[in-house]
């Protein structure tokens, strides 16, 4: 008769804490923004609330599709597609800036956007969206 080692049952117990530990994600709880004006954690994507026209965002990053001489921005509307448009200037500096962190939801205007680590992206209530990240650039 062959005698069956096991390990003690404390060493079993951290073998699982530690098991379990590395299956969980290890950000922290994501939140809920509501701001006018946001930026990603790199600074490089920028959001704001549109303040006249009805309700919407626009968001600017530098790796977005240059369409003129002026600074690219995408739009989207509670309603329809996104939008590449262009603007020489920036209606955003005269907000507070908040910072999204991975995992965080901005709900604005009737427009929901989820920043990842894979970028930001954007849908409004028909479904329709964006997603900006560098080197994926894409409206849907």
């Amino acid at each position: 008769m062959l005698a069956h080692r096991s390990a003690p049952a404390p060493t079993r117990l951290l073998a699982l804490a530690l098991a379990a530990g590395l299956a969980l994600p290890s950000t922290a709880a994501a939140r809920i923004v509501r701001a006018h004006n946001i930026t990603s954690p790199s600074g490089l994507i920028g959001c704001l609330q549109l303040r006249y026209g009805g309700p919407g965002i626009e968001c600017q990053a530098p790796y977005l599709p240059d369409i003129g001489p002026l600074d690219s921005y995408l739009e989207l509307r509670p309603h329809g597609r996104a939008v590449l448009g262009e603007r020489g200037d920036f209606p955003g500096y005269s907000t507070r800036r908040v910072t999204l962190r991975y995992g965080d939801v901005w709900r604005v205007a009737r427009v929901r956007c989820a920043m990842r680590r894979t970028g930001l992206t954007c849908r409004n209530r028909d479904g329709h969206g964006f997603h900006i990240a560098k080197g994926d650039v894409r409206r849907f």
